[in-house]
């Protein structure tokens, strides 16, 4: 096997092992006591993004030679195209919406859905937008098919007691919070003023008296949690769309800081949004002293996860990188299942990860007829 292939499939592994677990630190009992408020924990992982960026200055490209340019490894150069801008106004509300999923509806199924739909979306711009075809029209229908199929099992069968949701957060369902802590609409036991712990503390007390049942409230919770997946893969399916517009030498790992610089800004954007408002109180604790290393490790990942599969792409292709890459699905449900335990039960593990499988096959299809 030559250098620039397993340069490429060690990438495609990286990607997919940060990518499956950069969701894992929202899980953490001592994060799911804290219930911080998702735009908080999202911009832990906008500032490691910011911060990881500049590695795409340093890191080796593989050029194959096709578009004119010398084959072989170079460095990336710094770019910067305001199309990055835009990539931010798909991934910052997307990230916080997969937080709010996380939370609510369990780690497995919840980036099981959102990473489907992704595939979903970006094969429906390159053939509605772009004008690419498929190779085989009943294999692509077929990929479909597994894809939906699939994601209905996830959640099905990751559907138990607790609807996937940490025991903290049935804690809190049963003593009846309500999750009303989504983009602009902030929840009193999110928000900041006094110490990060007596905020939460006086969150909870004062809504221990509310008539919610804890069932009632564990199933309404899950299905905002499924809902909130489901737009982020709508929504934050077209991250990378504005990157086709970008000028050619700021694209690939060149899009990388101009993504970055977006993602910043329209995370600055949305504290804005909260303040205008209701006022410096309306804001979300950070949790600085409890979150800094939980949520700067989720961004790490998916930021590190985000630069390994450019460079997966880059030599291995899209068809073959871009599937590769999308087995982060499996990673992620496997933590949910073995080490959060949300879903509970030989069978009902057997069939989850058997419809992992089938939705993995769905992507394999879709990604191979692009």
């Amino acid at each position: 096997m030559s250098p620039p292939l397993l340069f490429g499939y060690a990438t495609a592994l990286i990607s997919t092992l940060c990518f499956g677990s950069f969701a894992v630190p929202v899980k953490l009992p001592s994060v799911a006591s804290l219930n911080v408020h998702p735009l908080a924990f999202q911009t832990y992982k906008t500032a490691m993004c910011a911060a990881t960026a500049w590695t795409s200055l340093v890191l080796p490209v593989y050029t194959d030679g096709r578009d004119g340019e010398r084959e072989g490894w170079r460095r990336t150069e710094l770019q910067y195209t305001p199309w990055g801008i835009v990539s931010g106004v798909f991934w910052v509300p997307g990230g916080v919406m997969a937080i709010y999923a996380v939370q609510n509806a369990g780690l497995a199924v919840a980036q099981g859905t959102w990473s489907s739909l992704i595939v979903a979306v970006s094969f429906a711009w390159g053939m509605a937008v772009f004008g690419e075809r498929v190779k085989n029209v009943y294999l692509a229908g077929v990929g479909v098919l597994c894809l939906v199929g699939g994601l209905v099992g996830m959640s099905v069968f990751s559907e138990g007691e607790g609807g996937g949701q940490s025991p903290e957060r049935d804690e809190k369902a049963e003593g009846g919070i309500n999750d009303k802590s989504v983009l602009l609409t902030p929840d009193p036991h999110f928000l900041a003023g006094g110490s990060d712990r007596s905020v939460v503390d006086s969150g909870m007390a004062s809504a221990s008296s509310a008539p919610t049942s804890g069932a009632a409230g564990g199933t309404t919770s899950r299905a905002k949690g499924l809902a909130a997946a489901v737009f982020n893969g709508l929504w934050g399916g077209s991250i990378m769309v504005p990157m086709h517009y970008a000028p050619d030498d700021a694209k690939g790992m060149g899009y990388v800081v101009s993504f970055a610089v977006g993602a910043a800004l329209v995370t600055s954007v949305l504290w804005l949004c909260l303040w205008a408002w209701g006022g410096r109180r309306s804001l979300p604790a950070m949790h600085t002293r409890d979150m800094l290393g939980p949520g700067c490790l989720a961004g790490a990942l998916w930021s590190v996860g985000n630069i390994a599969s450019m460079l997966t792409v880059q030599v291995l292709g899209e068809a073959v990188g871009y599937s590769i890459c999308q087995a982060s699905l499996l990673v992620s449900g496997l933590w949910g299942i073995f080490y959060f335990k949300e879903v509970t039960g030989i069978r009902k593990r057997a069939l989850w990860v058997a419809s992992a499988v089938v939705t993995m096959g769905g992507i394999v299809l879709l990604t191979a007829e692009h």
